[in-house]
């Protein structure tokens, strides 16, 4: 930030808790609350971002594609529904997944557990850290800005929402699921691109809707990308400090 020109930072400041380790401070600090609150309206207060136009014949096959491959397993049609609340496995989202533990810890906090060579699951080193006890894997995502994202995943590996969907990335690799037929893919990116929280059962779009509160999802979703982030640098600093 330093960098960049931006000033006043930090914006927020974490204090020490009482009881670190527990479920309120894992990290033994916790940012006030009222704060977070704060925060989290401000979030909410956000618009979506409206989708792209684009050939409605090809949104609307891709959409069908969407609701008949298996994508409604985990993902919404329609963006303006709040996200399903469950975590995908990871051996179910990234089969090439082979953690080691990096540190033991007394129950009931769980071992931390990383893959080596793949920063994937990086993230899940939090998860791990928890007191929740939670299946090692993934939040779902909502599906919106896919227009003018450059790369894609939570680690940026995939530079294209084509080469995200298409097999040639191999069986093991992160988010595995495929179309082998490129006209398919091109429909099912078509539809991709003109998600928003306006576009359920839209086949056709004369223009970018205007952009539309998100009901909280957008909200939350920032909040625990932001947290997690936060926390994610601290439990490094953590290891690095070797403190156990």
């Amino acid at each position: 930030m330093k960098d960049t020109g931006v000033k006043g930072y930090p914006f927020v400041k974490a204090t020490a808790h009482p009881m670190p380790g527990s479920e309120e401070a894992p990290l033994g600090v916790r940012v006030d609350n009222a704060k977070l609150l704060d925060m989290n309206a401000y979030l909410d207060s956000l618009p979506a971002p409206a989708g792209m136009d684009g050939n409605p014949d090809a949104i609307a096959r891709g959409r069908q594609l969407f609701r008949t491959v298996g994508c409604t397993g985990c993902h919404n049609v329609d963006q303006g529904k709040f996200v399903p609340p469950f975590i995908v496995p990871m051996k179910t989202i990234f089969p090439g997944d082979r953690p080691v533990v990096l540190a033991q810890r007394q129950p009931p906090l769980n071992p931390v557990l990383n893959t080596a060579g793949n920063i994937f699951d990086d993230k899940m080193a939090v998860v791990n850290a928890s007191l929740r006890g939670e299946e090692r894997g993934i939040a779902l995502p909502l599906l919106l800005d896919l227009a003018r994202k450059p790369v894609f995943l939570h680690d940026n590996s995939v530079p294209t929402l084509d080469n995200l969907l298409s097999p040639s990335r191999g069986a093991t690799a992160p988010h595995p699921f495929y179309l082998a037929d490129a006209s398919q893919r091109a429909d099912m990116v078509e539809f991709l691109r003109s998600l928003d929280t306006n576009s359920s059962g839209k086949a056709t779009r004369t223009s970018v809707n205007p952009p539309a509160k998100t009901s909280g999802v957008f909200g939350w979703s920032g909040l625990f990308v932001l947290f997690t982030g936060v926390a994610l640098l601290k439990l490094r600093s953590t290891f690095s400090q070797r403190v156990p």
